[in-house]
């Protein structure tokens, strides 16, 4: 075989198998955009209703708020609460933002850097719920005073403040001192540079999303798969 024909040759199989890299990857592009697409679309729904949900909740908190302005205990329970679900609110809304913007298009490592992002989303609303513990106190008291304002008589017992005396807002005031310390040192001691400590790393990992986890893992899948495809020529 002469010369030229032998790079004629090198040069048509060295076309070929560039076409079918190419069409190799294309393959693995259609694969990940159906499965990390179907994997966060529930998420995504899941997300959207807890907004719905979270923001009936701000209305009706904020309309209580103006209705007992001027019962300063009760307006103060409720701005705690109102404070809780606005900050979950954001939350849920920064992961909708990010789902919606997440191109499956680009290549893998940009791709599991945002799903990364949206991991931490899911650890920060763990240690959010836990830091505002003190907050789900107010629910009782709050409840409580909906049912007196409307005069609902089958509930007309449930009433927190009467039934203790007025010692409810002690044991509000007590767990505000002591356990908003506790939560915000929790907040600041959970973070991904403390995972060297063994309860961080497990509550880490048990506040990761299980869906988010799921495609993460499926990339990993398939930059092992793509690196063998290339590997095989």
């Amino acid at each position: 075989m002469e010369l030229d024909e032998f790079k004629t040759l090198w040069q048509s199989n060295d076309v070929r198998l560039e076409k079918r890299l190419k069409l190799n990857e294309q393959q693995v592009e259609v694969i990940q955009n159906q499965k990390i697409g179907s994997t966060l679309r529930p998420l995504y729904r899941q997300r959207v209703m807890e907004c719905i949900f979270h923001s009936f909740a701000i209305m009706l908190l904020t309309g209580f708020i103006l209705k007992n302005r001027a019962e300063f205990p009760y307006v103060l329970s409720a701005i705690a609460l109102l404070v809780f679900y606005i900050t979950t609110f954001m939350n849920a809304f920064k992961q909708i933002k990010l789902i919606k913007n997440i191109d499956y298009s680009h290549d893998l490592a940009t791709i599991q850097s945002s799903l990364v992002l949206l991991n931490t989303h899911f650890v920060n609303y763990a240690k959010l719920a836990i830091l505002f513990i003190p907050s789900f106190l107010t629910y009782p008291v709050i409840i409580s005073k909906i049912i007196k304002d409307f005069n609902i008589k089958g509930l007309a017992d449930v009433d927190i403040i009467a039934k203790s005396n007025g010692n409810w807002w002690t044991a509000e005031i007590i767990a505000f001192i002591i356990l908003i310390p506790i939560g915000i040192w929790f907040y600041k001691s959970v973070t991904y540079y403390n995972l060297d400590k063994k309860w961080v790393k497990n509550f880490i990992l048990k506040s990761s999303g299980n869906r988010v986890t799921q495609a993460l893992e499926f990339l990993k899948e398939l930059q092992s798969l793509k690196r063998d495809d290339v590997y095989s020529y």
